[in-house]
């Protein structure tokens, strides 16, 4: 977790740095070090790991409402064959037959079903938002307090 956050900060750092042609000059002068808050480099890698988490969840929503209109779509034309076929049906043993068999298509659309479901893997876990230190107060801070 540590490097990460330091990755971040070097990557955020670098960001912010540019350099054009135009203004290259032959000999560098040094860059002002500015320290990067650990805490605001944590919330930035938070920043952009919830936008892909977020991402993540859309992706998996827009899968699982595909795989519930094929779900649908099969159970609808599994009742709709039923349907057809029992108007044409006569005896209580083809009437079976298709109820059978329709049975059985919806049973096939469940597995198809809770199979593709399984197979998008597990919900993504969101990530976890950066604590800020609390500032400690040093011995001067509460002796001006005492002499007040």
């Amino acid at each position: 977790m540590r490097g990460a956050t330091i990755a971040a900060a070097l990557l955020v750092s670098f960001s912010y740095i540019s350099v054009s042609p135009s203004s290259a000059e032959p000999t560098p002068s040094p860059s002002p070090s500015v320290a990067l808050d650990p805490y605001k480099a944590a919330l930035e890698q938070f920043k952009h790991d919830r936008d892909l988490f977020m991402t993540a969840l859309r992706d998996r929503a827009n899968k699982i409402h595909d795989i519930n209109m094929v779900f649908k779509n099969s159970i609808d034309k599994a009742n709709l064959d039923a349907r057809a076929a029992l108007a044409t049906a006569t005896t209580p043993l083809q009437k079976s037959t298709i109820s059978a068999a329709r049975r059985n298509a919806i049973d096939a659309a469940i597995n198809a079903r809770d199979i593709s479901i399984a197979a998008l893997g597990e919900m993504p876990v969101p990530p976890t938002e950066p604590v800020r230190q609390p500032k400690t107060t040093g011995n001067n801070y509460s002796k001006a307090r005492q002499n007040h």
